[in-house]
């Protein structure tokens, strides 16, 4: 068949033309948005990604900070409970060069910075119950030593004012049912800033 004959058959048959026309024009509608799905997939792959190790990077800082809480609820726990037991036993006098030390110095920066993202969607659940309780038990006992220290504050002041001493056996004794919560306090953390870093190294 030479070249007019096929134009003629060409010309003699529009629908096929058209159709094949129809054809090619969905292929490359299909193409498009296959192209753009796939675009949208892998950026939200890529992103997903990103966060994730953001949010690897956020739970090595918790982690940071709860070794260094739990270095200083080490060394003033002894120190604390060594006190209440003095004060029970009625021997505060000979603890004399020893005052209690509330934990106000215990941090939790990195774990409200963590609190504060989207980036919790991307920790493990176990580990985000875990540190939630945790930090909640924080915040109660700094905000209790707060409040500790401003007592204690109010009572030099009003002594100062009064021109008079606060007297060390009686302050013992009136704040001997706070050292005590606070040391029972200070034990429950030790145990569960082991274990939230435990959890934590586990995952």
């Amino acid at each position: 068949m030479d070249e007019q004959q096929q134009e003629d058959k060409t010309r003699a048959e529009p629908g096929r033309r058209k159709s094949r026309t129809l054809g090619q024009i969905a292929l490359e509608v299909f193409s498009i948005v296959l192209g753009v799905l796939l675009a949208l997939g892998v950026s939200e792959w890529q992103e997903k990604r990103n966060n994730a190790e953001r949010a690897g990077v956020a739970v090595a800082n918790v982690r940071a900070e709860l070794e260094s809480n739990l270095k200083l609820l080490e060394i003033i726990h002894p120190n604390n409970a060594l006190i209440v037991d003095s004060i029970k036993s009625g021997e505060e006098d000979s603890q004399d060069e020893n005052t209690f030390i509330p934990g106000v110095q215990i941090r939790s920066s990195a774990w409200q910075t963590l609190a504060s993202t989207g980036l919790v969607n991307f920790v493990d659940y176990e580990i985000l119950i875990e540190l939630s309780q945790l930090y909640s038990m924080i915040d109660v006992y700094r905000t209790t030593s707060y409040a500790f220290i401003a007592s204690n504050m109010n009572m030099a002041a009003t002594a100062t004012a009064l021109d008079t001493s606060i007297d060390d056996k009686r302050f013992s004794q009136n704040f001997s049912s706070y050292f005590q919560m606070m040391t029972q306090v200070e034990e429950v953390l030790i145990d569960a800033h082991k274990n939230a870093i435990s959890k934590i190294d586990g995952a």
